[in-house]
């Protein structure tokens, strides 16, 4: 993966104030909210995502795969779909994920009625890079994943 690309995304993303980090070990999941974080220090192949009271330390160089994620296989049945960006190594696993403001949910993250607007924000970013440097779609649902290379018209399943 480009480096680059993988930097500028993740700037975008942390500076955008709505996003949710997230962080799964398999035996712990850490979520902190990227509201008033400063933009990531990059050194060499290293990210500093830093907050007030937390920050996180990514080695870039092991982001092998970035995936923006429509998943409806998630057991939530107030949210028909969750939405977010999701940063893999090389062998599958799941560095962090960045989720996007649900549109089932409100500031309070209580259900609410659908709200578009929120689905145009993930569509907007999703647009902008699905199809760069090897930057994919996945529609998560009915037990399987489908893999996409194109947003536009969705031609080429990877």
């Amino acid at each position: 993966m480009n480096q680059d690309t993988i930097k500028k995304l993740i700037t975008e993303l942390i500076m955008s104030d709505r996003m949710l980090l997230v962080i799964d070990s398999g035996g712990a999941v850490s979520e902190m909210h990227a509201r008033g974080m400063t933009e990531p220090e990059y050194s060499g192949q290293w990210a500093t995502i830093e907050s007030r009271d937390w920050h996180v330390h990514l080695n870039i160089a092991t982001v092998e795969g970035v995936q923006f994620v429509e998943n409806s296989d998630h057991g939530h049945e107030v949210m028909p779909k969750l939405y977010y960006v999701r940063l893999s190594a090389a062998d599958g696993v799941t560095l962090l994920r960045f989720y996007f403001p649900n549109p089932w949910l409100d500031d309070s993250e209580k259900p609410t009625e659908f709200q578009p607007e929120l689905l145009a924000y993930f569509e907007e970013f999703r647009d902008r890079y699905v199809g760069t440097d090897g930057i994919v779609l996945v529609r998560r649902g009915g037990g399987e994943d489908r893999y996409y290379a194109d947003v536009a018209g969705i031609t080429a399943e990877v």
